[in-house]
């Protein structure tokens, strides 16, 4: 075969003329750059969507670690917390995703942490190399007990028998103290337990400490509203005749049965205790009509139902809850008075003879705490159902017709104000005032206006720490109100 060596030049030369023609061609530069961009799109959207997902896997895993840790945390866990958490993992079908769990805990205290991670695969970002991405979530809660000192400050005025008032805050207040003295907290947490009328009785032990001066004993008979002398505070001399009763062999007195101290207004500018002067014993008196089958007597509580100190004995404290009896009057001013006060660490060597006289629990023998102590929270509850009245007393403390007769019953003319409503208010909120001011860490108030409108409800506004502290409450819900209350108190942290 012979070779055409004169057609190759040619050949090269066309092939080289098209190609300068292909270059200079623009017809159909436009398709390949949109083929270009939409690539590029379709990838971006792979991206995010394999971002989404992982984002998705994330928060589901994240959920999922943040609800076992907290589960595990409680405190009246009975479960290992290693158990709980594990648990959860595996009912939420991730049981293997689990790399480690820390547990921390003590007496009062438990930390729970957690680390897991998966890997997931990705569907676009593996054209870029990355064929999975790590998973990962870490979880820690802490349940915290500190020493917790608590004011538990209820209204036991005649008005709470309307609407079965009292009916429905005694379970309540008693779910409040089932839940604060837990067995787990109980160790740590004091409960001063304070029920007011329009006095407040703090018992003959601190009656007699405080300085209080009673008034004298005087022969009374039964038939007159007198009393067995023995069931009295102060005796008739020896030689002396009593009233006559039931009994033949009993000398019957006048009734002194309750041991409140009348303190003046100069004595709600400071959060200690009444001191340094003599306060005379609250009359023995009604003011308004009484309603004998579900009150007492008196402005003041009986001593049956005084203040119970710095108490962790729930048995104790429920009791004297099932069994308070209302009495006369609101002067709210001198609870909150007792409340503050009992929370102030002045009172330290009265909490030890209270606990050295048997009337206040040894293991708190100390309290209350200095207010910068970091591992002591200090509370106030109160509660009311009714607005902060004057105070009123017979003008004749002795009268021989304070123990039956009412004041307002035909005997307006011997009764005189000692204060009026708006000073006690001011008193009242004095009180509050320096509660929510103690440096470096304050005293935090929770109020409650059990189906208290108008007046009573602002005061209960006013004087709580914040707004979320104040709550209105009514028959139906204010279990709920002591149980929401009581479990802030208790507080459980996701610190993480």
């Amino acid at each position: 075969m012979t070779r055409n060596t004169k057609a190759a030049p040619l050949v090269a030369r066309d092939l080289r003329a098209a190609f300068r023609g292909f270059r200079r061609q623009e017809e159909g530069s436009m398709t390949i750059f949109a083929c270009f961009m939409i690539f590029c799109m379709i990838m971006f959207c792979g991206i995010a969507v394999d971002s989404m997902r992982h984002e998705m896997e994330r928060s589901h895993l994240q959920s999922v670690a943040d609800r076992a840790v907290l589960a595990a945390t409680a405190l009246n866990q009975t479960l290992e917390p290693e158990a709980v958490v594990n648990d959860y993992f595996q009912k939420s079908g991730i049981r293997d995703f689990v790399s480690n769990i820390e547990v921390s805990q003590g007496l009062s205290f438990r930390t729970v942490t957690v680390n897991a991670s998966t890997t997931m695969t990705t569907q676009f970002m593996d054209y870029f190399g990355v064929e999975t991405l790590n998973v990962p979530a870490l979880a820690t809660a802490e349940e915290r007990v500190p020493n917790v000192e608590i004011s538990l400050v209820l209204d036991i005025s005649g008005s709470m028998r309307f609407s079965n008032r009292m009916n429905d805050l005694r379970p309540a207040a008693n779910e409040f103290l089932d839940i604060v003295l837990a067995e787990d907290t109980a160790q740590q947490t004091s409960v001063t337990l304070v029920p007011y009328a329009g006095q407040t009785n703090p018992g003959p032990f601190m009656f007699d400490r405080l300085n209080g001066q009673r008034y004298p004993a005087l022969a009374l008979d039964e038939a007159d509203g007198g009393i067995a002398e023995n069931l009295s505070h102060g005796d008739l001399p020896l030689d002396a005749q009593g009233g006559v009763g039931s009994d033949q062999n009993t000398r019957y007195v006048y009734p002194n049965v309750s041991s409140c101290l009348d303190v003046g207004t100069d004595g709600f500018s400071s959060a200690q205790l009444p001191s340094g002067m003599l306060y005379p014993q609250t009359a023995h008196f009604m003011n308004w009509t009484i309603a004998s089958d579900v009150m007492d007597w008196g402005w003041c509580p009986q001593d049956q139902t005084s203040i119970q100190y710095m108490s962790n004995d729930r048995a104790g404290l429920n009791n004297l809850i099932n069994s308070m009896r209302m009495h006369d009057g609101t002067g709210t001013h001198y609870a909150m008075k007792w409340a503050v006060s009992m929370l102030d660490p002045s009172s330290q060597d009265d909490v030890t003879a209270l606990a050295n006289a048997g009337l206040a629990s040894s293991d708190f023998i100390g309290r209350p705490a200095a207010y910068s102590d970091t591992t002591t929270q200090k509370y106030i509850v109160l509660m009311t159902d009714g607005q902060i009245t004057e105070q009123v007393r017979p003008d004749d403390t002795m009268d021989t017709e304070n123990p039956t007769q009412e004041l307002n019953d035909g005997r307006s003319g011997e009764r005189g104000t000692i204060t009026s409503a708006s000073t006690n208010v001011d008193s009242f909120f004095q009180q509050c005032d320096l509660a929510k001011s103690r440096s470096p860490r304050p005293i935090i108030i929770y109020t409650i206006a059990f189906e208290a409108p108008g007046t009573p409800e602002q005061q209960m506004r006013d004087c709580a720490s914040s707004p979320s502290h104040f709550f209105k409450a009514d028959g139906d819900n204010i279990s709920d109100v002591f149980e929401a209350i009581a479990y802030q108190i208790r507080q459980l942290r996701l610190t993480h």
